[in-house]
């Protein structure tokens, strides 16, 4: 399906945190390669100015965690992330955990708090969302196969028609964020670009 109009949309920005995408974050001390995720941000900085000036809602979302990743077994038990225990990966009320410069939400955006990969685990967005009558979400962010391919398939399964905008997307893995571009346009939705949203936003 064409995105052909912002009508019944919402823009999601997913964890453009400094942990994620920032060298000097949590991910990059852990010796993680951060570049493909800070390259997202000018995208989603113009995607946020497309929604706000279209007048639908943003949302963002953001990771946060004890400082033993305690609040999520998962994290604690899979080697990929034994290296962020105990050094405050998106801890609240760190830098860590602060949203990626020059991103930052406005006073009217949503941010919802999460300490799954979805923001549809254990949150309300999914009743916010309808209450704001959205059912097409624009979704950007990090990391691509990670937590925002998990926000795109569990939104899918809630009925929301999801658009990926690839340029506001990005991984710690190239190959992994285009294999998960393609994963979720070919099954869960569409994989869009910001000259689409751009277009659709000027109908």
């Amino acid at each position: 399906m064409t995105l052909r109009t912002l009508d019944r949309a919402a823009v999601v920005i997913v964890d453009m945190q400094n942990g994620f995408c920032h060298p000097e974050g949590s991910f990059g001390r852990a010796g993680a390669d951060v570049s493909g995720c800070g390259a997202a941000a000018p995208a989603c900085e113009e995607l946020v100015r497309i929604g706000h000036e279209a007048g639908v809602p943003v949302v963002w979302t953001r990771a946060i965690h004890e400082n033993d990743l305690s609040d999520w077994r998962m994290l604690t038990e899979v080697p990929m992330y034994q290296g962020l225990i105990g050094i405050g990966s998106c801890v609240e009320g760190t830098w860590d955990a602060e949203f990626f410069a020059p991103l930052a939400p406005a006073a009217t955006d949503l941010v919802v708090s999460k300490s799954r990969f979805s923001p549809f685990v254990e949150t309300d967005i999914a009743e916010r969302l309808r209450a704001l009558g959205v059912e097409n979400l624009l979704v950007g962010g990090v990391g691509t196969s990670a937590c925002v391919e998990s926000t795109v398939r569990d939104a899918s399964q809630r009925d929301f028609r999801t658009y990926v905008v690839a340029e506001a997307t990005g991984d710690i893995s190239p190959a992994a964020h285009e294999h998960s571009l393609h994963v979720m346009g070919a099954l869960f939705g569409w994989t869009v670009s910001i000259e689409d949203v751009r277009a659709a936003a000027a109908a």
